[in-house]
């Protein structure tokens, strides 16, 4: 029996469904190792600003 027009659309509107959900979870992920990235670049250039700091004192 072939499938019915409807059912091959909700066929296609779960496979969509699921890409968008899976997307949606890489993107949640980038964006954490985006924040964490920021942190770790802040505190190093913390740390070289009171290397600079430091050394245009002597």
């Amino acid at each position: 029996m072939n499938p019915s027009p409807l059912s091959l659309a909700l066929d296609r509107a779960e496979r969509a469904i699921g890409r968008i959900e899976q997307s949606a979870r890489h993107a949640h992920i980038a964006r954490g190792r985006e924040v964490e990235l920021r942190e770790k670049v802040q505190g190093v250039v913390a740390e070289l600003d009171e290397m600079i700091r430091s050394a245009g004192g002597r």
